[in-house]
């Protein structure tokens, strides 16, 4: 019989001879910096704020077009129908809704109401030279201006909102405090030492 030989030590040496340096534990982390070109992070960059956008500005939601056209299409634009009521006079509108002509006239005079801002812009207030005017604010306060003490400061409210103090007016009084020395609160009789 031969002599076997011993393979595991030849295996442990080459194992050994192949395996590669222990790394660093700061190289088994993740890269905190990429490696990119300034050019490379300005795309990336561009894209992010591209990507994360949405909407463009005045855009309308898809949903909300969508219905639009579809009560476009079934009904017809609100507008306009409630415009072609507005080919009524208020004799004949009044007939048809079965109302009075001056309900019919209210009727109408609001759909024209609500009509108006789509044909007129609403413009702001000018003098005679045609010159912008701020509109006129009007204040009303509760108690008026605050009252003056003899000092000249401004008295607090709850000094001036009560009647003035007369020398016969009731006085009110507060609670006596409770007497906290000892005592003895059953009388002489049940602490006599006789007893």
């Amino acid at each position: 019989m031969t002599r076997s030989h011993d393979v595991r030590g030849e295996i442990a040496a080459a194992a050994a001879a192949a395996k590669p340096a222990e790394a660093e534990q700061l190289d088994l982390m993740p890269p905190t910096r990429s490696n990119m070109t300034p050019a490379e992070m300005e795309r990336v960059e561009q894209a992010v704020k591209r990507d994360r956008a949405g909407r463009p500005p005045g855009a309308q939601n898809k949903t909300t077009r969508e219905t639009l056209d579809f009560i476009r299409k079934v009904i017809g634009c609100p507008m306009i129908e409630s415009a072609r009521q507005l080919m009524h006079t208020p004799e004949t509108l009044s007939i048809e809704l079965g109302c009075t002509k001056g309900e019919a006239f209210d009727r109408l005079e609001k759909i024209r109401t609500d009509l108006r801002p789509y044909f007129f812009a609403k413009q702001a207030p000018v003098d005679t030279d045609g010159k912008p005017v701020p509109g006129l604010t009007v204040e009303f306060h509760g108690q008026g201006a605050a009252r003056i003490g003899a000092d000249g400061a401004q008295l607090p409210p709850w000094l001036y909102q009560q009647d003035a103090p007369t020398a016969d007016a009731p006085h009110e009084q507060n609670q006596r405090l409770i007497d906290v020395s000892p005592s003895v609160s059953h009388g002489v009789m049940s602490h006599d030492p006789k007893k």
